[in-house]
């Protein structure tokens, strides 16, 4: 009997010390929390301003912070102009949360954080007794391979977006940066 007693706890001590291995082994790194709080921070900041609910959030951090993606559910319809007026003051204002992060520098892919490797998405939603538009308002706008791209319905598979346009996001950054200088703000004030 005593001889059971014996196996039976080592047995439950290798369990145990096993479990530990295995969730020692899958222990989240550090940085992700820290990209959690400047997610966290960024998607309270965006919804305060324009009342965007965060649609989700993640990224690619294999082995550092490679980039980091957000989207976005608005309720509203928005032209070419207002997507990419949206799309670049709600990415320049991530790339300036994560730069300031200072516990989260180190663990970047490359400081400062480019917005290259930030991805914000915003889907901009009818409400269901609206009747779905044809005039190629924006339904969709992101940001991939440094490039915006803008989605409007398709008249011939609503469940299918149509490309309207797409354009590098360098040239939307100055479009944008002028059309503030244009309307009297400076650069900081209008991003």
């Amino acid at each position: 009997m005593v001889g059971r007693v014996r196996l039976f706890t080592l047995i439950v001590l290798m369990i145990f010390t096993e479990l530990k291995v295995t969730a020692n082994q899958y222990k989240s790194p550090i940085y992700t929390q820290y990209v959690a709080e400047v997610t966290s921070t960024f998607l309270k900041e965006i919804y305060k301003e324009y009342g965007f609910r965060s649609g989700g959030s993640g990224g690619s951090m294999p082995y550092d912070v490679e980039e980091i993606e957000v989207s976005f559910d608005s309720n509203q319809s928005a032209t070419v102009e207002q997507a990419r007026e949206l799309e670049i003051k709600l990415t320049e204002r991530f790339v300036q949360i994560i730069n300031g992060h200072e516990k989260i520098r180190p663990f970047l892919r490359e400081y400062p954080f480019p917005s290259s490797r930030v991805r914000v998405d915003i889907s901009f939603t009818i409400p269901s007794k609206t009747k779905l538009p044809i005039d190629n308002s924006v339904l969709l706008v992101f940001q991939a391979k440094n490039r915006i791209f803008y989605r409007a319905i398709n008249p011939d598979n609503q469940y299918v977006l149509k490309p309207i346009m797409d354009e590098p996001y360098e040239e939307a950054l100055k479009i944008v940066q002028n059309n503030a200088l244009k309307k009297g703000k400076t650069e900081l004030e209008s991003l």
